[in-house]
């Protein structure tokens, strides 16, 4: 790597190291999966874990019907995760456009993926967060003055009534899991939005100028999360 720079892998043995910290596994798990690299590459982290470890797998596309391709993408995402061998369960979330677009699609997309884990009877839900989304989070929660509590980021773990919200991946970067992808020979979706500097996260995602999360700052901001989490913790 370039001086300066670090690279952070992921492969099946330290996933599966990364999942036994969770405690022991149920008989049935969920994935969420938007088409784009980083749940595409956690899919198929988690298919290869679940098979060795005897876990029915069903992963979850949620189809905001935001975009005009949405639909076809999400019928796209689902044949490739068939070709993979992975259960899928595609969900229409129907959102209509307006204000604060992207902080209800998140919520609206959560509701409608714990919804189908209590209908799966599927007590973990795997959420494909990385290295490089816990740096922006950290550059927005420090903007808006929160706390240590805020500044320890996004959990990896987290109760909800209808499932465990796991995040397995947030120490690895996002050209680790680009590079899964490729090994595969997926096409990932990419999403426009997620170039838009209309929204704060992406205008400190170009701030940050690291789309592979391997650089010093997004380093920096990740060993501040950890001492925070810590904290938490």
């Amino acid at each position: 790597p370039r001086t300066g720079r670090i690279s952070v892998s992921m492969t099946p043995k330290t996933f599966a190291t990364a999942m036994a910290g969770f405690g022991p596994a149920p008989g049935r798990v969920a994935v969420a999966v938007s088409g784009g690299p980083h749940s595409l590459a956690l899919a198929l982290l988690t298919r290869q874990w679940a098979q060795e470890n005897g876990v029915a797998l069903t992963a979850l596309v949620a189809e905001h019907g935001l975009r005009r391709e949405s639909a076809e993408e999400a019928t796209g995402v689902a044949a490739m995760l068939a070709g993979q061998g992975i259960t899928i369960r595609v969900i229409p979330l129907g959102l209509a456009g307006g204000a604060s677009l992207q902080a209800r699609a998140r919520a609206a997309r959560l509701q409608a993926l714990l919804a189908a884990c209590r209908e799966l009877r599927a007590p973990w839900l795997l959420l494909g967060h990385h290295r490089m989304d816990q740096a922006e989070t950290l550059l927005l929660r420090a903007g808006r003055g929160q706390g240590q509590l805020g500044l320890a980021g996004m959990a990896a773990s987290r109760p909800m009534a209808e499932a465990l919200l796991l995040r397995p991946l947030l120490g690895t970067t996002p050209a680790a899991l680009e590079a899964i992808c490729a090994a595969a020979g997926l096409a990932p979706v990419r999403d426009p939005s997620n170039r838009n500097p209309a929204f704060a996260r992406i205008r400190a995602r170009l701030h940050l100028n690291d789309p592979g999360g391997e650089g010093p700052a997004v380093a920096a901001l990740s060993t501040a999360t950890t001492a925070f989490a810590a904290r938490r913790a």
